[in-house]
């Protein structure tokens, strides 16, 4: 019995032990938490309304949550969108873009061959579009009467004007000088050249820009970077702009345009033997002519498929993805799509001038004072001047003149003698490519003025040819004084005989080695710089062309994606705003048209009017967009007030119902501490009481 006794003793001691170190957890819990128990049992008819509170809280704080990270992106939008209201507000206005491009600026001429062509611009009665380098030049006309030259005036951008001008006419032609431009952005340019001589070939060249459009073409293109780097921003993890394709970056260069490069051929065809070289991303193609070629184009396109453009075009390895067209001697190359970049250049190897000279006649009486004559003029004789071309060949485009003056004395019968003087009249030639035919056999001889002497005969050389058109050429004139011949043991001498004894004549003569000076000019067009037609509106779920995706398809609807977020239970808001939007595309189309305007200055007036009326048509559009961006953001953060509300109203009643007062809690906990402490002590003395030690 004693030990059964013993034994239940120390069971209650234990529970007694355990029940307060219970007691001693549940308070240190309360104390520690906050909340009177974890366990939602423990509130009885409270539970609950415990979790309902418990739910809502979880509820809104994911939306509050989620609306905190949503407002960075909203807040962005709403700046972004503003500053682009603000750029359509002050590129469609004329304050900031002035309606006219200015006042046109025009280079001094450089005339490269001033003895044989010197022009100058009448800057006055001249209309310029196009900022280009204008390049004229000249060659002997092959449809005109003689005398005749063929001027060409370029732009070197697809413009381009011919007129044949002959100074010698008379009565003078009438607007000769005045050349339009046909083709390119330059179309319909006047330009009014004052010629002061023309005697051969030769090319001069100018500068025309508009120096007052300079600011004008910063802002353009300042705002177009700047548009570029809005539609493409990133905040966090996405493009704000991308719709849902949020990795993929929204737009490309906003005013792209297909790369249009030309290419212009200058001068006449010249000697057989030179090269024409154009090269296309790295590919060199080269044309050496013949001599033969019956126009200057058959270097680019030609019957036997051997002209530059020709072999471009059979090139395959690899294919250039670019369209070549020939016209007018411009060759046109277009690439195939938008994002196509491509190189052409383009060169000409001429194969050397030929340097024609005059020599003195061997046999001259007084070489330095009448270096050509043989024979002096006397009572008796007639004065015979010899005068000789040296160089077996001659290039198109090259000029021999001769001047001849005569002192003639008549003696008439009881009267002092009569002197008459003529002249100095000079006779000039200028080699043409017919000439180069007719050497070569592949032209018949031409027929000039019936009687003519001497009569052709087949040239031995270009020099023999030059020799007996100039001999024709001064026979021809009935006020010459002297008769022309050809030296009939050398064909490249002209014998000078006078028609009268007592008649003294003096010739010079001198050679203008100008030399065709052909020319493959190549340039770059401006960006939309003959841009007539524009995009229009593109719709869902097709792409505008400046979309990153347009290269790989043209439809994709999740660019037009708007973000979305639901803020509560039942309410969404739409606050994103896809590059794709139609005032977007609007803002985008306005800046074109102002960047064709500053390439194209001579419909910067028509193409700002149609960019100030888009641009003002996407101001009002972007507001709109803006105010839907401004009404979401609104709505976020009324929803968001609402969910703080109530977040902090379910807290205050979680706390009334959970909560402890920390104070009581404690108290209560020291003085189950010391209880418990307590017994423990006594619990210890007990186990070591016995029989002996209680007697004691």
């Amino acid at each position: 019995m004693t030990r059964i006794s013993s034994y239940g003793s120390y069971i209650n001691t234990i529970r007694t032990l355990t029940g307060g170190q219970s007691a001693i957890d549940d308070l240190s819990t309360q104390l520690n938490t906050g909340k009177k128990s974890q366990d939602v049992a423990f509130f009885g008819t409270q539970s609950q309304r415990l979790l309902d509170l418990k739910s809502e809280l979880v509820r809104r704080q994911a939306y509050s949550q989620t609306i905190d990270q949503t407002m960075t992106r909203v807040k962005s939008y709403d700046t972004l969108m503003d500053r682009m209201a603000d750029m359509a507000s002050e590129l469609s206005s004329t304050t900031r873009l002035p309606q006219g491009p200015g006042a046109t600026r025009i280079s001094s001429v450089t005339n490269q061959s001033a003895g044989a062509m010197k022009v100058s611009v009448d800057d006055i009665n001249s209309k310029f579009k196009a900022e280009a380098t204008y390049t004229i030049s000249a060659v002997p006309s092959q449809t005109g009467p003689k005398g005749s030259f063929d001027i060409t005036v370029t732009d070197g951008l697809g413009g381009r004007a011919v007129n044949t001008v002959n100074m010698k006419q008379v009565p003078p032609q009438v607007d000769a000088d005045r050349f339009t431009i046909s083709g390119g952005p330059g179309d319909g340019a006047v330009i009014k050249l004052n010629i002061e001589s023309l005697e051969g070939s030769g090319i001069s060249s100018f500068d025309v820009s508009w120096p007052d459009m300079a600011s004008t073409r910063e802002v353009i293109r300042g705002m177009t970077v700047e548009l570029e780097s809005l539609l493409n921003e990133r905040v966090g993890d996405r493009y704000l702009f991308s719709g849902s394709r949020y990795n993929t970056k929204p737009v490309d260069d906003i005013v792209a345009a297909k790369q249009i490069t030309r290419t212009t051929l200058v001068g006449e065809r010249g000697d057989a033997g030179e090269t024409y070289e154009m090269i296309l991303n790295g590919k060199r193609f080269t044309y050496v002519t013949t001599g033969n070629e019956k126009s200057l184009d058959e270097v680019f396109s030609n019957d036997t498929g051997t002209g530059l453009v020709d072999q471009i075009r059979q090139f395959s390895d690899p294919p250039f993805n670019v369209t070549l067209s020939v016209s007018n001697g411009i060759v046109t190359a277009t690439a195939n799509d938008v994002k196509e970049k491509f190189t052409l250049t383009s060169r000409v190897y001429d194969n050397g001038t030929h340097e024609n000279v005059v020599l003195t006649a061997p046999d001259a009486v007084d070489a330095s004072q009448a270096p050509y004559t043989v024979q002096e003029a006397s009572e008796t004789q007639r004065q015979i001047d010899n005068v000789k071309f040296h160089g077996t060949e001659a290039d198109v485009g090259d000029v021999f003149n001769i001047s001849i003056g005569s002192r003639t004395i008549v003696q008439n019968e009881n009267a002092p003698p009569q002197v008459i003087i003529a002249g100095p009249t000079k006779y000039s030639y200028a080699i043409s490519p017919s000439d180069s035919d007719i050497l070569r056999g592949n032209a018949p001889l031409p027929t000039d003025a019936p009687g003519q002497v001497p009569s052709y005969t087949a040239p031995t050389s270009m020099s023999n040819w030059v020799a007996q058109r100039m001999a024709v050429q001064i026979n021809a004139d009935p006020a010459a004084s002297v008769v022309a011949s050809i030296d009939p043991a050398d064909d490249t001498k002209l014998i000078f005989t006078a028609k009268d004894v007592n008649s003294q004549f003096q010739t010079t003569a001198d050679i203008n080695n100008a030399g065709n000076q052909t020319r493959l000019i190549t340039n770059d067009l401006p960006p939309l710089a003959e841009q007539d037609t524009f995009e229009g509106i593109v719709n869902p779920p097709g792409l505008p062309f400046y979309d990153t995706d347009f290269a790989k398809s043209r439809e994709v609807s999740a660019a037009y994606d708007i973000a979305k977020l639901q803020v509560d239970d039942g309410l969404s808001v739409n606050y994103g705003v896809s590059s794709n939007d139609p005032a977007i595309q609007k803002l985008v189309s306005g800046l074109r048209r102002l960047t064709a305007a500053i390439n194209r200055p001579g419909d910067y007036g028509k193409l700002m009017e149609e960019g100030r009326n888009l641009l003002t048509d996407a101001q009002n559009q972007l507001r709109g967009v803006h105010s839907r961006v401004v009404n979401a953001a609104a709505t976020m953060d009324n929803t968001q007030s609402r969910h703080q509300d109530a977040i902090a109203k379910a807290q205050g009643e979680l706390a009334n119902i959970e909560g402890i007062d920390q104070n009581e809690v404690a108290v209560r906990l020291q003085s189950a501490m010391s209880t418990q402490q307590a017994s423990y002590t006594i619990t210890g003395r007990m186990q070591s009481l016995s029989l002996i030690n209680f007697l004691a």
